[in-house]
């Protein structure tokens, strides 16, 4: 009986030491990959925020604006290592119920890292675009270093640099901040009166772009939380500025923050637990199982034969 009870013991530990491994690095792999059918609706909220009105020709001041965002995986485009996301975001005045100016962006990225991938007709506003660095998120496990961000405006991949760590809401997140120094995205033609110019007629100006960016991510799952952005956009003529054409701090609202960490809520969980504490619950009770029925097996049948002498 004790060799039946030391034989199941061993195979239950055997069992254990061998899932432990699998746990960690098999299951846990397959939960740490964005999801093919992804889609979400995400909204910025900017305060004070002063933009040029190109229907009125008038510069608009102290406005609430709101940008909203809706990201949707296109999952025919989609496979196994890459996810395919189409973005397209249009930015209001809310109190004037006026739009001012809307966006569209197409990029796949890796499932694990969030690297973007040149693939599946990559573009910006519907113009190709080869797009590198973190695309959307960041990798699961984030860790605390700098990496390379795509910046959809400028189109350009930048440093956006590990800055420190801070919880949203009770949730402890890793704090990312990219600089784009102005860049040139385009330019107008606008009448030199506007511009605060002499003469008559029209005048080309070169449309400049700043911003400060900051990421809050939850660094388990590699999801943004948080997202601000301080931006300026100016027409300059010759090197100097000669209207803004936009101005704000732009940051996600409460809503959407709130529905960010609730997404991020199953990785937080299950994903240390497969990687860390089941495996090490395993090997523990493994080691303990195994060792209890290698005891049972020897200590079994040394009283086996002395009850058969006796």
């Amino acid at each position: 009986m004790r060799r039946t009870v030391a034989a199941v013991c061993i195979a239950l530990g055997v069992f254990s030491l061998v899932l432990a491994p699998l746990m960690r690095f098999w299951m846990a792999s397959a939960v740490m990959k964005t999801p093919m059918d992804y889609y979400s609706e995400k909204v910025v909220r900017g305060e004070n925020v002063t933009y040029f009105s190109a229907e009125e020709l008038e510069l608009i001041e102290g406005a609430t604006v709101e940008a909203y965002t809706t990201l949707r995986a296109d999952v025919a485009a989609s496979d196994a290592d890459t996810v395919v996301w189409d973005q397209f975001t249009w930015i209001e005045d809310i109190d004037r119920d006026f739009a001012i100016q809307s966006s569209s962006r197409r990029a796949g990225h890796d499932r694990v890292t969030g690297e973007a991938v040149d693939c599946c007709d990559a573009s910006v506003n519907e113009e190709p675009v080869a797009q590198t660095g973190q695309a959307f998120k960041f990798p699961f496990l984030t860790e605390k270093k700098d990496y390379a961000f795509f910046d959809a405006t400028a189109e350009e991949t930048e440093p956006i640099e590990f800055s420190g760590e801070e919880e949203i809401e009770g949730l402890p997140t890793y704090k990312f901040v990219q600089e784009i120094e102005p860049t040139k995205v385009g330019e107008r033609e606008m009448p030199r009166s506007l511009l605060g110019m002499d003469g008559d007629g029209d005048v080309v100006a070169d449309e400049m772009y700043s911003v400060t960016r900051t990421y809050w991510i939850e660094p388990t799952s590699g999801a943004p939380i948080m997202v601000s952005e301080d931006q300026h956009r100016g027409a300059f003529v010759d090197g100097e500025e000669r209207l803004v054409l936009f101005d704000g701090d732009m940051r996600m609202t409460d809503e959407t923050v709130d529905a960010n960490i609730e997404n991020a809520e199953q990785a937080v969980t299950m994903i240390p637990l497969l990687r860390t504490t089941l495996p090490l619950v395993l090997l523990a009770a493994g080691a303990v199982l195994v060792g209890v029925g290698v005891v049972l097996w020897f200590t079994g049948g040394d009283r086996g034969a002395a009850a058969r002498h006796g």
